[in-house]
Protein backbone atom coordinates (compact mmCIF):
# COMPACT_ATOMS: atom_id res chain seq x y z
CA UNK A 1 0.00 0.00 0.00
CA UNK A 2 1.70 3.29 -1.12
CA UNK A 3 0.21 6.44 1.09
CA UNK A 4 0.42 10.12 -0.60
CA UNK A 5 -0.03 12.15 2.23
CA UNK A 6 -0.65 16.76 2.28
CA UNK A 7 -1.96 17.63 -0.94
CA UNK A 8 -5.09 19.73 -1.17
CA UNK A 9 -7.65 17.19 -2.49
CA UNK A 10 -10.47 18.65 -5.16
CA UNK A 11 -13.93 16.54 -3.97
CA UNK A 12 -15.90 16.26 -7.18
CA UNK A 13 -18.90 15.13 -5.57
CA UNK A 14 -18.84 16.95 -2.74
CA UNK A 15 -17.66 20.14 -4.44
CA UNK A 16 -15.27 20.94 -2.02
CA UNK A 17 -11.84 21.70 -1.60
CA UNK A 18 -10.31 19.65 1.55
CA UNK A 19 -6.89 20.99 3.00
CA UNK A 20 -3.93 18.45 4.79
CA UNK A 21 -5.44 15.77 2.75
CA UNK A 22 -4.20 12.20 2.49
CA UNK A 23 -5.18 8.92 0.12
CA UNK A 24 -3.55 5.31 0.39
CA UNK A 25 -3.58 3.23 -2.37
CA UNK A 26 -3.32 -0.58 -3.02
CA UNK A 27 -4.09 -2.75 -6.24
CA UNK A 28 -4.68 0.26 -8.54
CA UNK A 29 -7.13 1.15 -6.21
CA UNK A 30 -7.92 4.11 -3.84
CA UNK A 31 -8.28 2.46 -0.14
CA UNK A 32 -8.59 5.49 2.03
CA UNK A 33 -8.80 8.88 2.04
CA UNK A 34 -9.05 11.51 4.80
CA UNK A 35 -7.36 14.10 6.98
CA UNK A 36 -3.46 14.31 8.01
CA UNK A 37 -5.21 14.75 11.18
CA UNK A 38 -6.56 11.20 11.30
CA UNK A 39 -3.70 9.39 9.62
CA UNK A 40 -1.41 7.15 12.23
CA UNK A 41 2.21 8.86 12.60
CA UNK A 42 3.10 5.61 12.25
CA UNK A 43 2.62 5.61 8.69
CA UNK A 44 3.95 8.60 7.65
CA UNK A 45 6.84 6.55 6.75
CA UNK A 46 7.70 5.75 3.35
CA UNK A 47 4.64 8.15 2.43
CA UNK A 48 4.83 10.36 -0.70
CA UNK A 49 4.66 13.59 0.47
CA UNK A 50 2.27 16.42 -2.01
CA UNK A 51 2.53 18.89 0.68
CA UNK A 52 1.67 22.19 -1.45
CA UNK A 53 -0.03 20.23 -4.24
CA UNK A 54 -3.37 19.36 -5.35
CA UNK A 55 -4.67 16.05 -6.30
CA UNK A 56 -8.38 15.78 -8.41
CA UNK A 57 -9.74 12.78 -10.29
CA UNK A 58 -8.00 11.98 -13.92
CA UNK A 59 -10.02 14.38 -16.58
CA UNK A 60 -12.25 12.98 -18.90
CA UNK A 61 -12.78 13.54 -22.69
CA UNK A 62 -16.01 12.07 -23.23
CA UNK A 63 -15.87 13.62 -27.30
CA UNK A 64 -12.27 12.79 -29.36
CA UNK A 65 -11.54 11.30 -32.81
CA UNK A 66 -8.59 9.04 -31.60
CA UNK A 67 -7.57 7.61 -35.03
CA UNK A 68 -7.76 11.60 -36.47
CA UNK A 69 -4.72 13.83 -36.48
CA UNK A 70 -5.67 17.33 -35.73
CA UNK A 71 -4.27 19.09 -39.21
CA UNK A 72 -5.64 21.50 -41.05
CA UNK A 73 -7.51 18.30 -43.18
CA UNK A 74 -7.71 15.40 -41.22
CA UNK A 75 -10.04 13.59 -43.57
CA UNK A 76 -7.23 13.74 -46.48
CA UNK A 77 -5.39 10.84 -44.27
CA UNK A 78 -8.22 8.49 -44.74
CA UNK A 79 -7.08 7.04 -47.63
CA UNK A 80 -4.07 5.53 -45.11
CA UNK A 81 -4.06 1.81 -43.48
CA UNK A 82 -5.65 0.18 -40.55
CA UNK A 83 -2.12 -0.03 -39.27
CA UNK A 84 -1.13 3.32 -39.76
CA UNK A 85 -4.50 4.54 -37.82
CA UNK A 86 -3.87 2.42 -35.00
CA UNK A 87 -0.17 3.92 -34.56
CA UNK A 88 -1.38 7.35 -34.79
CA UNK A 89 -4.03 6.39 -32.12
CA UNK A 90 -1.62 4.69 -29.92
CA UNK A 91 0.00 8.43 -30.00
CA UNK A 92 -2.82 10.60 -29.63
CA UNK A 93 -4.16 8.27 -26.84
CA UNK A 94 -0.86 9.04 -25.05
CA UNK A 95 -0.86 12.58 -25.17
CA UNK A 96 -3.83 12.58 -23.50
CA UNK A 97 -2.75 10.57 -20.81
CA UNK A 98 0.37 12.24 -20.68
CA UNK A 99 -1.53 15.65 -20.54
CA UNK A 100 -3.67 14.42 -17.49
CA UNK A 101 -6.54 12.55 -19.40
CA UNK A 102 -7.32 9.14 -17.62
CA UNK A 103 -10.56 8.23 -19.85
CA UNK A 104 -11.39 8.71 -23.27
CA UNK A 105 -14.73 8.47 -25.67
CA UNK A 106 -14.10 7.88 -29.22
CA UNK A 107 -16.31 9.39 -31.76
CA UNK A 108 -16.10 7.51 -34.73
CA UNK A 109 -13.48 5.21 -36.25
CA UNK A 110 -11.12 4.24 -38.96
CA UNK A 111 -10.52 0.71 -40.59
CA UNK A 112 -12.09 -0.53 -37.24
CA UNK A 113 -8.06 0.28 -36.24
CA UNK A 114 -10.07 1.98 -33.25
CA UNK A 115 -11.37 -2.11 -32.35
CA UNK A 116 -7.65 -3.12 -32.09
CA UNK A 117 -6.78 -0.33 -30.20
CA UNK A 118 -9.29 -0.49 -27.50
CA UNK A 119 -7.98 -4.09 -27.14
CA UNK A 120 -4.54 -3.63 -27.03
CA UNK A 121 -5.23 -1.05 -24.06
CA UNK A 122 -7.79 -2.90 -22.08
CA UNK A 123 -4.62 -5.74 -21.79
CA UNK A 124 -2.10 -3.33 -20.83
CA UNK A 125 -0.14 -4.06 -23.77
CA UNK A 126 0.85 0.20 -23.31
CA UNK A 127 -0.06 3.25 -21.20
CA UNK A 128 -3.24 4.85 -22.26
CA UNK A 129 -6.58 6.23 -20.60
CA UNK A 130 -9.55 3.99 -20.13
CA UNK A 131 -11.00 4.05 -24.21
CA UNK A 132 -14.87 3.90 -24.96
CA UNK A 133 -15.61 3.41 -28.88
CA UNK A 134 -18.41 3.30 -30.99
CA UNK A 135 -16.90 1.79 -33.76
CA UNK A 136 -18.44 3.50 -36.82
CA UNK A 137 -21.01 6.30 -36.68
CA UNK A 138 -24.48 5.42 -38.22
CA UNK A 139 -25.11 8.12 -40.81
CA UNK A 140 -27.67 8.17 -43.76
CA UNK A 141 -26.40 7.71 -46.75
CA UNK A 142 -24.22 10.70 -47.72
CA UNK A 143 -24.96 12.19 -44.74
CA UNK A 144 -22.23 13.56 -42.01
CA UNK A 145 -19.51 11.12 -41.41
CA UNK A 146 -20.28 9.32 -44.81
CA UNK A 147 -16.55 8.66 -45.44
CA UNK A 148 -16.06 6.80 -42.33
CA UNK A 149 -19.35 6.15 -40.99
CA UNK A 150 -22.08 2.73 -41.81
CA UNK A 151 -24.50 4.32 -44.05
CA UNK A 152 -27.76 3.24 -43.15
CA UNK A 153 -31.37 4.19 -44.42
CA UNK A 154 -34.78 2.87 -42.92
CA UNK A 155 -35.83 1.82 -39.43
CA UNK A 156 -34.88 -1.76 -40.39
CA UNK A 157 -31.12 -0.73 -41.90
CA UNK A 158 -30.49 1.87 -38.70
CA UNK A 159 -31.12 -1.08 -36.58
CA UNK A 160 -29.14 -3.83 -38.52
CA UNK A 161 -26.39 -0.83 -38.17
CA UNK A 162 -26.63 -0.79 -34.53
CA UNK A 163 -26.02 -4.51 -34.46
CA UNK A 164 -22.92 -4.90 -36.34
CA UNK A 165 -21.28 -2.14 -34.01
CA UNK A 166 -22.40 -3.63 -30.91
CA UNK A 167 -21.20 -6.90 -32.26
CA UNK A 168 -18.12 -5.86 -33.56
CA UNK A 169 -17.07 -4.64 -29.85
CA UNK A 170 -18.90 -1.21 -29.92
CA UNK A 171 -18.92 0.21 -26.07
CA UNK A 172 -22.04 2.66 -27.35
CA UNK A 173 -23.52 3.55 -30.63
CA UNK A 174 -23.43 6.96 -31.65
CA UNK A 175 -25.63 8.42 -34.41
CA UNK A 176 -25.60 11.53 -36.73
CA UNK A 177 -28.75 13.71 -36.28
CA UNK A 178 -27.51 16.62 -38.65
CA UNK A 179 -24.99 17.78 -40.93
CA UNK A 180 -21.97 19.38 -39.59
CA UNK A 181 -19.07 21.81 -39.61
CA UNK A 182 -16.40 19.69 -40.96
CA UNK A 183 -18.27 18.30 -44.06
CA UNK A 184 -19.83 19.48 -46.97
CA UNK A 185 -23.43 19.29 -45.10
CA UNK A 186 -25.45 22.17 -43.32
CA UNK A 187 -25.06 21.70 -39.42
CA UNK A 188 -28.43 23.16 -39.10
CA UNK A 189 -30.28 20.56 -41.48
CA UNK A 190 -31.60 17.17 -40.12
CA UNK A 191 -30.49 13.78 -41.20
CA UNK A 192 -31.81 10.53 -40.15
CA UNK A 193 -35.48 10.63 -39.15
CA UNK A 194 -37.14 9.92 -35.40
CA UNK A 195 -38.40 6.47 -36.99
CA UNK A 196 -34.52 5.48 -38.19
CA UNK A 197 -32.43 7.04 -34.88
CA UNK A 198 -35.39 4.97 -32.66
CA UNK A 199 -34.27 2.07 -34.23
CA UNK A 200 -30.70 2.35 -33.88
CA UNK A 201 -31.20 3.27 -30.17
CA UNK A 202 -33.75 1.01 -29.02
CA UNK A 203 -31.18 -1.87 -30.37
CA UNK A 204 -28.37 -0.34 -28.72
CA UNK A 205 -30.62 0.00 -25.09
CA UNK A 206 -31.77 -3.76 -25.57
CA UNK A 207 -27.83 -4.37 -25.63
CA UNK A 208 -26.92 -2.42 -22.32
CA UNK A 209 -25.05 0.30 -24.69
CA UNK A 210 -25.25 4.31 -24.08
CA UNK A 211 -26.26 6.37 -27.57
CA UNK A 212 -24.65 9.99 -28.33
CA UNK A 213 -25.74 11.87 -31.21
CA UNK A 214 -23.90 14.18 -33.35
CA UNK A 215 -26.45 17.34 -33.16
CA UNK A 216 -25.56 20.82 -34.27
CA UNK A 217 -29.32 21.78 -35.13
CA UNK A 218 -32.64 22.45 -32.87
CA UNK A 219 -35.07 20.00 -35.16
CA UNK A 220 -32.13 17.41 -35.11
CA UNK A 221 -31.28 17.59 -31.48
CA UNK A 222 -34.86 17.65 -30.58
CA UNK A 223 -35.60 14.29 -33.18
CA UNK A 224 -32.78 12.48 -31.08
CA UNK A 225 -33.94 13.46 -27.89
CA UNK A 226 -37.61 11.90 -28.77
CA UNK A 227 -35.99 8.91 -29.81
CA UNK A 228 -34.27 8.40 -26.72
CA UNK A 229 -30.91 9.56 -27.00
CA UNK A 230 -28.25 9.67 -23.77
CA UNK A 231 -25.98 12.14 -25.06
CA UNK A 232 -26.25 15.27 -27.64
CA UNK A 233 -22.69 16.09 -28.80
CA UNK A 234 -22.28 19.78 -29.87
CA UNK A 235 -25.55 20.82 -29.78
CA UNK A 236 -24.76 24.16 -31.19
CA UNK A 237 -27.71 26.01 -32.18
CA UNK A 238 -29.90 24.23 -28.82
CA UNK A 239 -33.15 26.44 -27.76
CA UNK A 240 -35.60 26.31 -24.50
CA UNK A 241 -37.55 23.81 -26.33
CA UNK A 242 -34.44 21.53 -26.40
CA UNK A 243 -33.41 22.35 -23.31
CA UNK A 244 -36.98 21.53 -21.91
CA UNK A 245 -37.05 18.45 -23.27
CA UNK A 246 -33.76 17.17 -21.85
CA UNK A 247 -34.30 17.79 -18.93
CA UNK A 248 -37.42 15.69 -19.16
CA UNK A 249 -35.59 12.97 -20.60
CA UNK A 250 -32.28 13.43 -18.33
CA UNK A 251 -30.23 13.60 -21.65
CA UNK A 252 -26.80 15.14 -20.77
CA UNK A 253 -25.00 17.61 -23.61
CA UNK A 254 -21.30 17.73 -24.82
CA UNK A 255 -20.92 20.92 -26.16
CA UNK A 256 -16.82 20.42 -27.76
CA UNK A 257 -16.15 24.24 -27.21
CA UNK A 258 -12.80 23.23 -28.50
CA UNK A 259 -12.97 22.95 -31.98
CA UNK A 260 -14.93 26.02 -32.72
CA UNK A 261 -11.80 27.51 -30.99
CA UNK A 262 -9.00 25.98 -32.78
CA UNK A 263 -10.58 26.71 -36.04
CA UNK A 264 -11.01 29.90 -35.50
CA UNK A 265 -7.65 30.63 -33.90
CA UNK A 266 -5.89 29.20 -36.79
CA UNK A 267 -7.94 29.46 -39.50
CA UNK A 268 -7.54 29.95 -43.21
CA UNK A 269 -4.09 31.12 -43.04
CA UNK A 270 -3.03 27.90 -41.35
CA UNK A 271 -4.97 26.18 -44.54
CA UNK A 272 -7.94 25.45 -42.96
CA UNK A 273 -11.09 25.43 -45.86
CA UNK A 274 -12.87 29.27 -45.81
CA UNK A 275 -16.19 27.39 -45.87
CA UNK A 276 -15.01 25.54 -42.29
CA UNK A 277 -13.83 28.43 -40.73
CA UNK A 278 -16.95 30.59 -42.28
CA UNK A 279 -19.29 27.40 -40.50
CA UNK A 280 -17.55 27.48 -37.40
CA UNK A 281 -17.84 30.81 -36.49
CA UNK A 282 -21.80 30.82 -36.93
CA UNK A 283 -21.90 27.66 -34.57
CA UNK A 284 -20.15 29.23 -32.26
CA UNK A 285 -21.98 32.15 -31.68
CA UNK A 286 -25.27 30.53 -31.36
CA UNK A 287 -23.63 28.16 -29.20
CA UNK A 288 -22.77 30.32 -26.85
CA UNK A 289 -26.12 31.37 -26.07
CA UNK A 290 -27.81 28.11 -25.97
CA UNK A 291 -25.14 26.51 -24.06
CA UNK A 292 -25.73 29.58 -21.35
CA UNK A 293 -29.12 28.62 -20.72
CA UNK A 294 -28.33 24.81 -20.84
CA UNK A 295 -26.12 25.21 -18.05
CA UNK A 296 -27.99 27.44 -15.78
CA UNK A 297 -30.73 24.90 -16.53
CA UNK A 298 -29.03 21.97 -14.93
CA UNK A 299 -28.87 20.29 -18.18
CA UNK A 300 -25.50 17.36 -17.10
CA UNK A 301 -22.89 18.72 -19.66
CA UNK A 302 -19.54 16.46 -19.88
CA UNK A 303 -16.37 17.68 -20.91
CA UNK A 304 -15.13 16.94 -24.59
CA UNK A 305 -13.22 18.63 -27.35
CA UNK A 306 -13.51 16.90 -30.45
CA UNK A 307 -9.50 16.01 -30.63
CA UNK A 308 -8.61 15.34 -33.97
CA UNK A 309 -10.81 17.97 -35.58
CA UNK A 310 -8.71 21.17 -37.38
CA UNK A 311 -5.81 21.78 -35.08
CA UNK A 312 -7.69 20.96 -31.35
CA UNK A 313 -4.77 18.52 -30.21
CA UNK A 314 -5.07 15.79 -28.78
CA UNK A 315 -2.84 17.28 -25.37
CA UNK A 316 -5.12 19.64 -25.37
CA UNK A 317 -8.87 18.74 -23.22
CA UNK A 318 -7.52 21.90 -20.51
CA UNK A 319 -8.59 23.95 -23.37
CA UNK A 320 -12.29 23.14 -22.65
CA UNK A 321 -11.80 23.56 -18.82
CA UNK A 322 -10.43 27.07 -19.49
CA UNK A 323 -13.17 27.87 -21.88
CA UNK A 324 -15.96 26.84 -19.77
CA UNK A 325 -14.66 29.13 -17.04
CA UNK A 326 -13.22 32.00 -19.00
CA UNK A 327 -14.84 32.29 -21.64
CA UNK A 328 -18.84 30.79 -20.43
CA UNK A 329 -18.38 32.07 -17.12
CA UNK A 330 -18.75 28.85 -15.21
CA UNK A 331 -18.14 27.93 -11.98
CA UNK A 332 -14.79 26.32 -11.53
CA UNK A 333 -15.84 24.04 -9.26
CA UNK A 334 -19.25 22.70 -11.28
CA UNK A 335 -16.55 22.83 -14.24
CA UNK A 336 -14.27 20.36 -12.53
CA UNK A 337 -17.10 18.31 -11.93
CA UNK A 338 -18.34 18.31 -15.53
CA UNK A 339 -15.44 16.97 -16.26
CA UNK A 340 -14.81 14.24 -13.87
CA UNK A 341 -18.13 12.73 -11.91
CA UNK A 342 -20.36 13.62 -14.43
CA UNK A 343 -18.48 12.78 -17.25
CA UNK A 344 -18.57 9.34 -15.68
CA UNK A 345 -21.99 8.84 -15.15
CA UNK A 346 -22.91 10.06 -17.99
CA UNK A 347 -20.46 7.19 -20.01
CA UNK A 348 -21.72 4.63 -17.33
CA UNK A 349 -18.67 3.95 -15.30
CA UNK A 350 -19.07 6.44 -11.91
CA UNK A 351 -18.96 3.38 -9.79
CA UNK A 352 -15.56 2.99 -10.57
CA UNK A 353 -14.17 5.99 -11.84
CA UNK A 354 -14.29 10.05 -11.59
CA UNK A 355 -13.65 11.19 -8.40
CA UNK A 356 -11.21 10.42 -5.69
CA UNK A 357 -13.15 7.99 -3.47
CA UNK A 358 -12.43 4.83 -1.72
CA UNK A 359 -12.84 1.35 -3.81
CA UNK A 360 -12.40 3.20 -7.30
CA UNK A 361 -9.25 2.85 -9.89
CA UNK A 362 -6.28 4.99 -8.62
CA UNK A 363 -6.71 7.72 -11.42
CA UNK A 364 -5.47 10.83 -10.30
CA UNK A 365 -3.46 14.10 -11.19
CA UNK A 366 -1.22 15.83 -9.32
CA UNK A 367 -1.21 19.83 -9.95
CA UNK A 368 1.21 23.16 -8.74
CA UNK A 369 -1.67 24.86 -7.59
CA UNK A 370 -5.58 24.35 -7.31
CA UNK A 371 -7.70 24.96 -10.92
CA UNK A 372 -10.06 26.60 -8.54
CA UNK A 373 -7.98 29.62 -8.12
CA UNK A 374 -6.30 29.20 -11.72
CA UNK A 375 -7.98 26.97 -14.58
CA UNK A 376 -4.94 27.31 -16.51
CA UNK A 377 -3.09 25.23 -14.50
CA UNK A 378 -4.71 21.74 -16.17
CA UNK A 379 -2.34 22.46 -18.93
CA UNK A 380 0.69 22.08 -16.88
CA UNK A 381 -0.11 19.09 -14.98
CA UNK A 382 2.97 17.47 -12.80
CA UNK A 383 1.65 14.16 -12.43
CA UNK A 384 -0.34 11.35 -14.06
CA UNK A 385 -1.30 8.20 -11.75
CA UNK A 386 -3.57 5.63 -13.68
CA UNK A 387 -4.31 2.72 -11.70
CA UNK A 388 -2.39 3.79 -8.72
CA UNK A 389 1.15 3.85 -11.33
CA UNK A 390 3.04 6.76 -11.95
CA UNK A 391 2.27 7.34 -15.70
CA UNK A 392 6.27 7.71 -17.63
CA UNK A 393 5.90 9.15 -20.87
CA UNK A 394 7.78 11.54 -23.41
CA UNK A 395 7.57 15.45 -22.38
CA UNK A 396 4.87 16.54 -25.32
CA UNK A 397 5.90 18.85 -27.61
CA UNK A 398 3.21 21.91 -27.67
CA UNK A 399 4.73 23.48 -30.48
CA UNK A 400 2.84 21.45 -32.71
CA UNK A 401 -0.50 20.08 -32.67
CA UNK A 402 -0.25 16.52 -33.66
Amino acid sequence: MTTYTNFGLIDVIGKKYIKDSYMSVEDGLIREVGLMAQLEPGRLAGAVDLKGKTVMPGMFNTHIHALSSPIAAPESLNGETSGMFALRGLRHLQQHLASGVTFVRDMNGRKLAEVDLKNAVRLGLFEAPDLQICRQCLCMTGGHGCNTGRECDGPVDCKKAAREQIKGGADFVKIMATGGVNSDTRPEYSQLDLEEMTAAITEAHRAGKKTATHAHGKAGIKTAVLAGIDSVEHGSFIDDECIELMLARGTALCPTLSTHYFTEKFGVAAGIAPWKVEKSKIAAEAQHIGLEKAWKAGIPITIGTDAGTPYNPHWGTFMEFVLFVEDMGFDPMDTLAAGTIVSAKVCGVDDRMGSVTPGKQADFIVLSESPLVNIRTLGEVEQVYKKGKLVCLPPIDRSVTD
